[in-house]
């Protein structure tokens, strides 16, 4: 990456986090002091300008005291905070609409296959929310500002496919395999063909729910990502149907080696993933996708919601930093949220069962970390509004491009 050369013209202080003259600050540099440029981003304005140059050494300096001959480019930093496994179960869906209207998220990845292709109530009753219903307090329709995605899976509950023409996706009861089940009999020929099939028929009840494209396609537990056969099949499909779809770059890579303890294949790496992307012009809905704020697993206790919180309040205001002071223009947060008055594992347990055993392949056993997403998301909205909190970063939205159909 091109980097530019300025020099300081007046005594100002670099700053972390964020760019603004409130934010703590790293190191006092010094008239006619040299200084390395990597990007250029807009941020507080002060006296004027609102214009902050990001240092090679990840630190803001307010482009006043700074002169430079050179065109440093002026990046913009737009996210996607994606709230997935939306469609399925009440309290998710009610936990991504207070969202939605709140301004928390500006994304939903939604499962089309709670039930098969009938009329599906629940997804009838999420579109009609979105039509109906406002933005924060603005005019504007829920579904002009919200991104509405496809959340492709051949990991949970039925097939929308007619049953005979994807015998090899299911198992004897008809449901969708665990995703801990695919084993290399998944990378065949006459498999990617029935998931490709499934892939279309989601895709067009989708379309016939929502009147419209997807905004983005992702896949319930990346299962897209899983083999080349079916990342290059559906990579080619989302191309061919213009549909951005998930980077699979995740931030921390952690992600992907927690699948890779779980499934029976040999999962590909992300530069692996990186050179078959480049190899068929894919196009991603985000640069990279921060997954960071996601969990605890079931396995680990959640003993306090306030220390968790606590924990995903600082990834979250981590990963912005990175993203800020990074070259990357878009970045998606991906959530897992629930409005729910349960909080306890065992609770989530038992009064989720009958819907375990109707629809396989959505965990109650990490409810509770979704409420724990829920509430940080509810925090850090309460707190950005307090302006006496002057660390906290706004986060500007990916705009939404609505194609109807």
């Amino acid at each position: 990456m091109e980097t530019y050369k300025g020099i300081v013209t007046q005594l100002v202080n670099t700053r972390i986090f964020k760019p603004s003259v409130n934010a703590p600050k790293s190191q006092e540099l010094q008239i006619k002091w040299d200084v390395e440029i990597s990007h250029a981003i807009r941020g507080e304005m002060y006296r004027e300008i609102d214009i902050w140059y990001v240092l090679t050494n990840r630190t803001f300096v307010w482009s006043g005291a700074v002169f430079t001959s050179q065109n440093v480019p002026i990046l913009s930093k737009q996210f996607l905070i994606t709230a997935d496994d939306i469609g399925v179960v009440k309290e998710i869906d009610l936990g991504a609409k207070l969202a939605l209207k709140n301004g928390w998220i500006n994304s939903i990845a939604v499962l089309v296959n709670r039930k098969a292709n009938e009329e599906d109530e629940q997804l009838s009753s999420l579109y009609e929310f979105l039509e109906n219903t406002n933005y924060m307090d603005s005019n504007t329709p829920l579904s002009h500002s919200t991104h509405v995605g496809l959340h492709y899976t051949i990991t949970s509950g039925i097939p929308v496919s007619p049953a005979d023409d994807v015998k090899s996706l299911v198992d004897q009861n008809g449901f969708f395999p665990e995703y801990k089940g695919l084993d290399s009999n998944y990378t065949t020929e006459g498999y990617v063909h029935q998931a490709m099939r499934e892939l279309e028929a989601q895709y067009s009840k989708f379309k016939r729910v929502f009147k419209r494209e997807p905004a983005h396609l992702t896949s319930h537990h990346d299962v897209h990502t899983f083999t080349y056969p079916l990342f290059k099949s559906i990579h080619a499909w989302a191309i061919h149907n213009k549909i951005p779809i998930r980077s699979h770059s995740f931030l921390p890579p952690l992600r992907r080696e927690f699948y890779d303890l779980g499934v029976k294949l040999n999962l590909p790496s992300i530069n692996t993933m990186n050179s078959w992307a480049t190899e068929l012009g894919c196009k991603s809905s985000a640069e990279h996708t921060m997954v960071g704020h996601y969990g605890p697993a079931p396995f680990l206790p959640l003993i306090s919601y306030r220390s968790v919180i606590k924990k995903k309040q600082n990834t979250l205001d981590a990963g912005i930093f990175d993203f800020l002071v990074s070259t990357d223009q878009t970045r998606e947060i991906m959530v897992h949220i629930i409005k729910s008055d349960l909080t306890k594992k065992n609770e989530f347990k038992q009064f989720y069962k009958p819907f375990c055993d109707a629809y396989p392949g959505v965990d109650s056993r990490y409810f509770a970390g979704r409420v724990a997403e829920y509430l940080s998301l509810q925090t850090r909205k309460s707190a950005s509004q307090n302006t006496s909190n002057n660390y906290l970063v706004a986060m500007d939205f990916v705009p939404l491009d609505i194609r109807r159909v």
